[in-house]
């Protein structure tokens, strides 16, 4: 930053001893902005289609929405560290992105900022009452709306460039919980095979992360809440919904003045929200909006828990940001023969669409692309972003790879192109380590070799301990 810009942030700083607090966290101090001299920027807005404009994805049925429970947004975060890096979060409650937006957003972000393609991090909230917005995936589970991928492309970039331009003097802390009150494992073993059924004795990962930021201006704190579940706890509604996350955001907003909550989900590919029957005391599946609510105030209200009597962590304002790229091979593919068996001869199902889409658009992929970005702040947390739907062993065997003490994973970021497996599911299938990449519109599973073809690219993807200057 130039001198004046340096010396209007400085006096912008002496404001930051009247930001709010959450719980009973003392206010942040004005020392503490000159020690970590964060500037933090944010913006938001509707990304709400029309009833009808474009399929719902998820579930593999014909879905279309007739109206809105609650809005679905997009959300910007901008850091920016005391040398000038400056690192963007976009959060988005759809299913997924496609890899092709990705590119596009990070292009016109890097042409016209300046930040490179590594800074960009985009995160989908995974709701499966939002609309359909990939290329490369069964149109059997959502067709998108090419119009549609467009509004939301420019409401992105609004938001962004809203976002830089909104940058004040800011602090950011980061704690996290283990919370396992809301959802449970999905993959239930029945006789050498796994069907989808509540087990609560099956993987789950409750790490829960919370970045909080503190700023001098409005909104004067953003709570960023990290959680590893599927959001599908809505039930049969045909309404526009961000599920659980958008019912956390809004507990929070409602009880911290001038705050706003971002979520970013974690590795919950294998995992749905829960509650107990209260006529059999037995884990069911959430599948009303109203249990939907519930568990997204369960996760708020732990979280303020937090925030009024546990550790946060401040964090120095560095940012290093690093983007590697690789390959996972793929297992046998699926053969002409049955492609055309299940296109021709079976049921009509999401599959039937999967198996013809595969026969008018054949791939001649070799392997998969896979992405790994990794952000530093300071010298104290890793952020790693991982693509696809990232499942809950991926958790615990990432977090111990960073070189920081802390670490926390944004699964379904930037492109997700499948689920993610790890060798296990692999080796016992069903819905994530099998048939699930039909949904994604690919030639076969992965195989075994998985877990250590995505840990060779995380090694390449984690940054030095020494900052990289741009």
């Amino acid at each position: 930053m130039d001198r004046r810009e340096f010396l209007r942030t400085g006096a912008e700083a002496t404001l930051l001893g009247s930001v709010v607090s959450a719980g009973s966290g003392s206010a942040v101090q004005a020392g503490d902005a000159a020690e970590r001299p964060w500037s933090v920027g944010y913006a938001e807005a509707q990304i709400t289609p029309a009833p009808r404009q474009v399929q719902m994805c998820g579930f593999g049925r014909e879905r279309y929405a007739e109206g809105t429970l609650a809005p679905l947004l997009t959300q910007v975060v901008a850091l920016r560290d005391r040398e000038g890096r400056t690192g963007v979060l976009i959060a988005a409650d759809i299913l997924d992105f496609d890899r092709v937006m990705v590119e596009a957003i990070r292009h016109a972000v890097t042409r016209k900022y300046g930040i490179p393609a590594e800074n960009v991090m985009l995160s989908a909230s995974h709701t499966h009452w939002g609309p359909a917005v990939r290329f490369c995936m069964s149109f059997g589970v959502g067709a998108p709306n090419v119009w549609y991928m467009g509004f939301l492309e420019d409401k992105i970039l609004a938001g962004v460039d809203g976002a830089l331009k909104n940058l004040s003097p800011a602090t950011v802390e980061y704690g996290s919980i283990d919370f396992r009150s809301i959802g449970c494992c999905r993959r239930f073993p029945v006789d050498g095979k796994i069907k989808w059924a509540p087990y609560a004795e099956g993987s789950f990962d409750g790490h829960t992360p919370i970045l909080r930021i503190k700023r001098g201006g409005a909104p004067r704190q953003l709570l960023m809440v990290g959680h590893a579940c599927h959001p599908t706890s809505s039930g049969k509604i045909e309404k526009w919904s961000p599920d659980y996350p958008g019912a956390m955001r809004d507990w929070l907003a409602g009880q911290l003045p001038e705050t706003k909550g971002v979520f970013v989900q974690g590795c919950g590919g294998d995992a749905k929200v829960v509650h107990k029957d209260p006529k059999t005391g037995k884990l069911v599946f959430s599948a009303d909006p109203g249990r939907s609510e519930a568990a997204g105030q369960k996760l708020a209200k732990a979280v303020l828990a937090h925030l009024k009597k546990g550790r946060m962590i401040p964090l120095d304002a560095r940012l290093a940001c690093s983007l590697a790229t690789g390959q996972l091979s793929y297992g046998e593919r699926w053969s002409r023969e049955e492609i055309q068996r299940q296109a021709y001869e079976t049921k009509k199902n999401w599959q039937t669409w999967w198996a013809r889409q595969c026969l008018a658009l054949p791939t001649r992929n070799k392997s998969f692309q896979y992405d790994v970005q990794v952000w530093k702040l300071g010298n104290r947390l890793t952020i790693f972003g991982m693509e696809g739907e990232v499942c809950s062993p991926w958790g615990p065997m990432l977090r111990p790879m960073a070189r920081t003490e802390q670490a926390m994973v944004v699964g379904y970021a930037n492109g997700t192109g499948s689920y993610i497996p790890d060798k296990r599911i692999v080796r016992e299938g069903g819905y994530e380590g099998l048939t699930s990449q039909r949904a994604y519109f690919l030639p076969g599973p992965f195989t075994e070799n998985i877990d250590s073809e995505i840990k060779n690219i995380v090694r390449k993807a984690v940054p030095p301990n020494k900052l990289r200057r741009r």
